[in-house]
Order: C-alpha cells, then structure tokens, then sequence
C-alpha cells in the first residue's frame, strides 16, 4: 500500500513539473518572437540598402541596426537561423536600375500551385 501511495505522489510531481517548463517555454518563444521580427525587419532592410547602394542611390548604412539585432538574439541565447527570414530577391529593372523585394514562399492550400507568395512587410511597432 505504502507503494502506492509514493508512486501516486512521485506521478503528481511529475505532472506539475511537466507543465511548468511548458509555460516558461511558452513566455521565452513569445520574447524571442519579438527578438526575431526585430532582427528579421533589420535584416530585410540591410539587404534593401544593400541593394539600393549597388543602384546608385545614397543610402544610409544599416550594418548597425542589424549587429544591434543580432546581439539582442545571442544575448537571449537564440540563434539567428531559429528565425524565420524571408527570400529576398533582387531584380533588374529597365536602364539597368535594381530593386528588391522580400516574400516567404508557402505551400498553396487550394491545391492549383505547389507554392504561392506572400509578400514580407515590416512590423508595427
């Protein structure tokens, strides 16, 4: 009986101790989230000035916005590849100008195309 009694209690330590990592879990994923659209919004822009500067155009430099994001994301003991980045493609225009865009490819639920686009737009702060 005294068996029964010590495996029904070590089964409810268990169980609380179960939940609770899931919860801190939880609240750390929803911190690194935000870590993550910052250093995803710094990312693309990097890159949009990367590419405005080969155009010809006078951009301001971005290389620290994105070492500020990515040293937010080291400080939390996340890497940079656990974040979702989109493709970012640069594409040639007329008279030899370049633009960018940035999008996520996802698989298309209607079944019509493997994929479809969806265009990366920066986050509301």
């Amino acid at each position: 009986m005294r068996c029964w009694v010590s495996a029904l209690a070590l089964v409810a330590v268990a169980g609380c101790s179960a939940t609770a990592p899931q919860q801190a879990a939880q609240r750390a994923g929803e911190a690194n989230g935000a870590l993550c659209t910052a250093f995803v919004d710094a990312w693309v822009g990097h890159f949009q000035a990367n590419v405005a500067r080969l155009d010809g155009q006078r951009v301001a430099s971005l290389d620290q916005g994105l070492a500020q994001a990515r040293q937010a994301l080291q400080a939390a003991g996340q890497d940079e590849d656990a974040c979702e980045k989109p493709y970012c493609i640069i594409q040639p225009k007329a008279g030899g100008r370049l633009d960018s865009y940035c999008g996520y490819r996802v698989a298309d639920q209607s079944g019509n195309e493997l994929y479809r686009w969806v265009p990366w737009t920066p986050s509301r702060r």
